[in-house]
């Protein structure tokens, strides 16, 4: 094993752990003994735990805002409706949520207000996710695709409904199949839940 590997293996063990017992149950004598391997290796490549959060976070950032990306909204028009966009860069973002629901998980359902670095860098993760979502509202704003609205507030929101669903997905299992839920998710962030209004007829 060369030591590439050697780290990869180092990264792997320890994202189980926090998995598994969460970011502060995890000491770095935990990973050592799940990767079977000397201290002395373990410090050759990482100073701490806390380096290897955050080569997670940043790894798993990375994949989200390509998905998120993926579009441009203010070149949507009839070849290429809004809606439809939506969905697709929908599948892309739940599906690379799907291969790391584990980090998923660890996010949203971390403990906050016991380590300022860890708070720190989770904080910095739902940063670069509302920077994402703000910039595709702003350029959809500025081509005349969405309607003026403060970007801050609505990406808020979406953040928010975001981690809502996820949770509902995947820690109380009350969304069985988020595929199917996609649909409806998109419909109400374009159009809200007001119901169409009824066409007079004479």
């Amino acid at each position: 094993m060369n030591k590439k590997e050697r780290g990869e293996l180092i990264i792997e063990c320890a994202k189980r752990l926090f998995v598994r017992k969460g970011f502060h149950g995890v000491t770095v004598s935990d990973i050592i003994d799940e990767a079977r391997i000397a201290r002395s290796t373990f410090y050759a490549h990482f100073p701490g735990r806390m380096e290897i959060f955050q080569l997670l976070v940043d790894r798993y950032a990375a994949i989200l805002l390509d998905a998120i990306m993926g579009i441009n909204i203010s070149r949507a028009g009839d070849n290429a409706p809004l809606s439809a966009q939506i969905r697709e860069m929908s599948v892309s973002l739940v599906d690379a949520i799907d291969r790391n629901r584990d980090l998923t998980l660890l996010l949203i359902t971390a403990p906050l207000g016991h380590d300022d670095q860890f708070d720190r860098s989770v904080s910095d993760f739902f940063s670069k996710i509302l920077s994402a979502i703000r910039q595709l509202l702003t350029e959809g704003m500025e081509g005349g695709t969405i309607r003026t609205l403060d970007p801050d507030t609505i990406s808020y929101v979406i953040l928010g409904s975001v981690k809502q669903i996820l949770l509902q997905w995947l820690v109380y299992r009350e969304v069985n199949d988020i595929h199917a839920a996609l649909d409806d998710i998109i419909e109400y962030t374009l159009f809200g839940i007001a119901a169409a209004p009824a066409v007079k007829t004479l």
